[in-house]
């Protein structure tokens, strides 16, 4: 647990997007994935292995090999296996001197490494492109920052992130920022900041997805009501289920829902199953205490390494995770619930999900439940490439449309 947030920081026409569908759908077996052209998934952290040791600054475009089977839970084979079409990207902005200068650097090397690779994999800025992009079995690369913090909370570097291709942007990460208050912190604005209002605002001009992940329940609430576009939250479970503050409680699923926006759960174990909430949780306090008595040495270390020995991490199960879709279906209604792994985002992984390869074992699942094709393709793609598109149709004074067409 030593490596876990202490322990963690230092760590998608119409046609093409739902099957035809008439009369009742034959059974299907779990191990018999749905037929689905592609998959989007709300969150991919791949960059990070792009970063130095200590996450300060980029390696090249050829510092990480994609176009192999990596160490990590993302490359193009494995994109490719798990039907893949598209993702949001984060692009960490690691220039905290001058940011846009950062942002730039790092949405640059993102399309170096396409370049790369332009049979399998283009950067994209809206939901035309990603449509055509996947429709020729490529991945479609969306930008997400994760955190405005990133672009200091200035609308003026969000304009020059939007103009660098940047097209989704999360209020906040896991600490509290001068937009609003994050979900992991303490509160300071008791929702969004009249400076956060304004960033909420800019990014309904400029056609840009507003992600709530990470915003507390407060800031959330306070977002839905000024935005005039559908929101997301691109890696978000539910709160029902299992109790992390970052998951997402039933009223702001029914909000969400109201807003015409869309939840993608992710496949963190931490946010899907409460018994490995309550060990985690129990793992940071050991950890805190360890490190409090010994600030020097590795004694912290051995100590929380025998924690660990004794008190295994409890499994998680595929199964929980399509509990947490179906709540979601359940709550907010199928036209709002969709995928965004946090893969290469996270410690540990759940078996069966394991990396980019295993989304169709998610959707045999469901389908194994009684979901029909009609509804794996929303869930797969459709729900997110509504939002997407209506978000373009809101830009400069237009309206998204709210409700599923």
């Amino acid at each position: 647990m030593s490596s876990l947030p202490a322990r963690l920081t230092a760590l998608a026409l119409l046609a093409l997007l739902t099957p035809a569908c008439s009369g009742p759908q034959p059974a299907r077996s779990a191990a018999q994935p749905p037929p689905t052209p592609f998959v989007i998934d709300g969150h991919n952290d791949l960059l990070i292995h792009f970063t130095t040791d200590s996450q300060r600054a980029y390696l090249g475009p050829d510092g990480y090999d994609i176009g192999q089977r990596t160490t990590g839970q993302v490359d193009l084979p494995r994109l490719r296996a798990g039907q893949v079409g598209a993702a949001i990207f984060t692009v960490g902005v690691l220039d905290t001197v001058d940011r846009i200068r950062g942002v730039q650097a790092v949405t640059h090397l993102f399309r170096e490494i396409a370049a790369r690779h332009p049979e399998a994999l283009a950067v994209v800025e809206d939901s035309a492109s990603l449509v055509q992009v996947a429709g020729q079995g490529r991945v479609a690369a969306l930008f997400g920052v994760e955190g405005a913090e990133e672009l200091g909370g200035s609308r003026e570097v969000l304009r020059a992130a939007h103009a660098a291709g940047v097209r989704s942007v999360g209020l906040t990460w896991m600490h509290t920022n001068a937009l609003g208050d994050a979900s992991t912190d303490s509160a300071r604005w008791q929702g969004l900041s009249p400076a956060g209002e304004a960033f909420v605002r800019e990014l309904n001009r400029l056609g840009m997805l507003v992600d709530l992940s990470h915003a507390s329940d407060s800031t959330a609430m306070d977002a839905l009501a000024i935005s005039r576009a559908p929101v997301i939250l691109s890696h978000s479970s539910a709160r029902a289920l299992c109790p992390a503050p970052r998951n997402v409680p039933d009223a702001l699923l029914q909000a969400v829902a109201l807003n015409g926006g869309v939840v993608m759960v992710n496949f963190v174990p931490y946010f899907t199953s409460p018994t490995h909430y309550t060990w985690y949780e129990e793992g940071e306090a050991r950890w805190a205490e360890f490190q409090a008595a010994h600030p020097t040495g590795d004694s912290a270390r051995v100590l929380m390494a025998a924690w660990e020995k004794a008190h295994p991490e409890p499994p998680v199960t595929l199964a929980e995770v399509a509990d947490h879709v179906e709540h979601v279906r359940r709550v907010a209604g199928i036209d709002h619930v969709g995928i965004g792994s946090d893969f290469d985002g996270m410690y540990s992984k759940i078996p069966g999900l394991e990396d980019a390869s295993r989304f169709p074992a998610l959707l045999a699942e469901l389908a194994r439940r009684g979901w029909s094709d009609e509804e794996l393709a929303k869930v797969a793609r459709g729900n997110f490439l509504r939002v997407l598109g209506a978000v373009e149709r809101a830009a400069e004074g237009g309206r998204g449309g709210n409700r599923p067409q």
